[in-house]
């Protein structure tokens, strides 16, 4: 979700819980999640740390805690130092600190509502975990509701009358999205995920050779239908040859990946997201390698 929702969400609950105090901390942990951004030139020029781009290492629940820890620290010192107006003392070290793990892994949770896909277990493993039930247009009415009461609390304050009215709206956009989800789910099995159209869904079913990929209408039932095979002019076996940390970056962002071999190039792929089916993430849609000599590829541009 956005960085208004995530800082609003975190200083309703603090406040409705008599942790006024605690906000700041609160905020910083929610806000400093999203630092990632900053990274991504990074993780652009080296292939191997992709997980440092956006929605990547910091949005594990092992990042997250680095992240807190060197914010918090970050904070105390600044503090001790004399450079902030308030001085952080021995009384409130542990539960400031908590106040910042508690924002970070709220933000972590609404983003897992939100997302295709966190990599949660990080570094334990890379496998991606998020609901996506959250379509654009609900999307959207989240940050216009987070915006509004960032305008109230600048006019009026933060009172117990905004925490109800933002918690309860904010329960009830998600509870609207996860009845969608579970509708979609019962009349097309598979993974679902929101595409841009508003009342679309595009579902993902897998099977041994091939994939199925539906778009799903909520009002007018299924749109299209495609089948990809995995392999075209490929075996399974010759696709595993090939390793590199431009594949693994690919298939790490892709819904679906297909590899096929044409004039001697060994191309791996996902129709997903070059169709435009799904745009999110933007990020290598596709991986070419040359031909394959004494089973190690030779490697080519990524697509």
């Amino acid at each position: 979700m956005d960085i208004f929702t995530h800082a609003v969400a975190i200083a309703v609950i603090l406040f409705a819980t008599g942790n006024t105090a605690f906000i700041p901390f609160g905020v910083l942990g929610a806000v400093i999640i999203d630092t990632d951004m900053a990274w991504i030139s990074i993780a652009r020029r080296n292939p191997s740390l992709y997980l440092l781009h956006h929605a990547g290492f910091s949005h594990s629940f092992f990042g997250a805690m680095v992240l807190s820890a060197i914010s918090f620290g970050t904070t105390f010192a600044l503090s001790s130092a004399g450079l902030l107006p308030v001085t952080i003392t021995g009384a409130i070290l542990v539960p400031a600190f908590a106040a910042v793990l508690a924002g970070a892994y709220l933000h972590l949770f609404l983003d897992w509502l939100a997302a295709p896909g966190l990599p949660l277990l990080y570094p334990l493993t890379e496998r991606r975990f998020g609901l996506a039930m959250t379509p654009m247009p609900l999307y959207f009415l989240i940050t216009l509701l987070s915006l509004g009461s960032i305008g109230f609390v600048f006019f009026r304050g933060l009172t117990m009358d905004l925490a109800v009215a933002f918690g309860a709206v904010l329960a009830g956009i998600v509870l609207i999205c996860a009845v969608l989800k579970w509708l979609v789910h019962r009349r097309v099995a598979g993974r679902s995920y929101y595409a841009l159209h508003p009342s679309q869904w595009v579902v993902i079913q897998e099977e041994d050779p091939s994939y199925r990929v539906i778009v799903y209408d909520v009002f007018r039932g299924i749109a299209s239908e495609q089948t990809f095979g995995k392999y075209r002019d490929i075996t399974p076996e010759e696709a595993r040859l090939y390793d590199s940390p431009e594949l693994r970056r690919h298939r790490y962002y892709s819904y679906i990946s297909i590899a096929e071999r044409n004039d001697g190039e060994v191309r791996f792929h996902d129709p997903v997201r070059e169709q435009g089916l799904l745009t999110y993430p933007p990020w290598y849609p596709s991986v070419r390698f040359g031909a394959a000599t004494a089973g190690e590829p030779k490697r080519s541009s990524p697509g």
